[in-house]
């Protein structure tokens, strides 16, 4: 099982969604930033170190929003949710093809990787 971590940023009531780079496992697919554990890594140290790596932001994590698996046909992940805050620092491209703060309303407009659709469900409500 692969453990990974999530952030569920928000910022003027708005969340921070991520779109996949082209070629990419779920290529295109809408995503919240964050990535695999990595060995030695507490999940929020993963966290952190993601969104620097892929936005280069600084981020704190509040609290977990939620943790749960999901069953890939070719692997399982273990997802931990956490919602954090920007500390500093201006977001970047460095992986994704396209950023967005959309209203948690505004969710169900994209499509999200399916490892993540429950917790789009459980945001836009």
């Amino acid at each position: 099982m692969i453990q990974v971590t999530a952030a569920i940023i928000y910022h003027n009531d708005k969340i921070l969604i991520c779109q996949r780079a082209e070629g990419s496992s779920c290529s295109l697919l809408w995503e919240f930033p964050g990535g695999k554990l990595e060995p030695g890594e507490m999940l929020e140290e993963c966290i952190v170190r993601e969104c620097k790596e892929e936005l280069d932001i600084d981020i704190r994590p509040l609290k977990i929003y939620q943790q749960m698996s999901y069953q890939y046909p070719e692997r399982e992940i273990y997802f931990t949710f956490f919602i954090a805050e920007i500390l500093g620092g201006q977001i970047k491209k460095n992986v994704h093809k396209d950023i967005k703060w959309v209203e948690p309303s505004e969710l169900g407009q994209y499509e999200f990787c399916p490892a993540d659709v429950e917790i789009v469900n459980k945001l836009s409500k």
